[in-house]
């Protein structure tokens, strides 16, 4: 940001310093603020900086050949890097975290396929008493690299011994911590399409689990998430009014809720009697159960 902002006023001064008077920007300190900053881990910048502008040099003064789409690869993903350091997408959050990781993603893949080329290249141009040094240097180097993948993979497959059987489907584990929610999951998936209510809450958890496994729609799955890629106005009362939803006594409230979003199917299980102050009885007196084992109930709208 600082990058444009830099660029904005010096092009064009009277545009911008009336915006960043309004704001009480001080744009002097704005700038020392800005060049300190970049300059606080300054080795991380004049090391790109110092790839960046021999690969550029290279890159324009040689002929088209194998080696050009090379240092392209290596010039992307120098920039790629360098980016979010002066432009960033603004979200809910603030910061750069998601512009870094969705970008640094690209930057190694690119630097990781031209290291792969550059050592080929060094094994081949590289004899006599040079050549034994760079492959005994090579093979810690691969070696070193290889350790946390060589070790990590034991752990994070329980020494491939995993707990639901080598398979990529998690409804496995549904069904064997929760044979009642997986059964009722079951059930949803041979029904007619709906939209399931169900409790709303944070992310990285149970919450949204009916939609996830079903592939219904459901009022609102994770707020933050919903929040970080959408404008959190969008979801306006939706979290308030599946509560109201569940706990409130007034059926008319109720009923009004339902219609609003076009819900289908309300579904009671121990995460909604543990997020709600749960009245049950209404759903009992107004709805058809069309489904229930165990502790979760399925209810439908007429």
């Amino acid at each position: 940001m600082f990058a444009l902002g830099f660029l904005a006023l010096k092009l064009k001064p009277e545009l911008v310093m009336p915006i960043l008077e309004a704001q009480g920007v001080d744009v002097n300190a704005f700038i020392a603020d800005s060049m300190a900053r970049r300059w606080t881990y300054a080795g991380s910048l004049l090391t790109l900086f110092a790839l960046l502008i021999p690969t550029l040099a290279f890159l324009f003064r040689s002929e088209a050949n194998p080696s050009s789409f090379v240092l392209l690869m290596i010039a992307l993903g120098v920039l790629l890097i360098l980016g979010p350091d002066f432009l960033y997408l603004r979200d809910n959050f603030g910061y750069r975290i998601n512009t870094v990781f969705k970008f640094y993603y690209q930057a190694w893949i690119m630097l990781s396929l031209a290291s792969a080329y550059g050592i080929v290249v060094l094994l081949q141009n590289f004899r006599g008493r040079w050549g034994t040094p760079f492959i005994f240097g090579l093979i810690i180097l691969l070696g070193i690299s290889l350790t946390y993948p060589a070790i990590g993979i034991f752990s994070k497959t329980n020494n491939f011994k995993p707990p639901s059987g080598y398979t990529l489907d998690d409804f496995d584990r549904v069904q064997r911590e929760n044979p009642d929610e997986a059964a009722a999951m079951l059930w949803l998936r041979s029904a007619p399409d709906g939209v399931a209510a169900e409790a709303i809450g944070g992310s990285y958890s149970q919450y949204g689990r009916i939609s996830i496994y079903t592939g219904l729609p459901t009022v609102l799955g994770w707020p933050g998430h919903e929040g970080q890629w959408r404008d959190h106005a969008l979801q306006g009362s939706r979290e308030q009014d599946i509560e109201t939803l569940y706990s409130s006594n007034d059926w008319i409230a109720t009923q009004d809720i339902v219609n609003r979003y076009n819900i289908r199917y309300i579904i009671v299980g121990n995460l909604e009697r543990s997020t709600y102050h749960m009245n049950e009885d209404k759903f009992n007196r107004f709805l058809k159960p069309v489904f229930q084992q165990g502790n979760v109930t399925i209810y439908e709208v007429p």
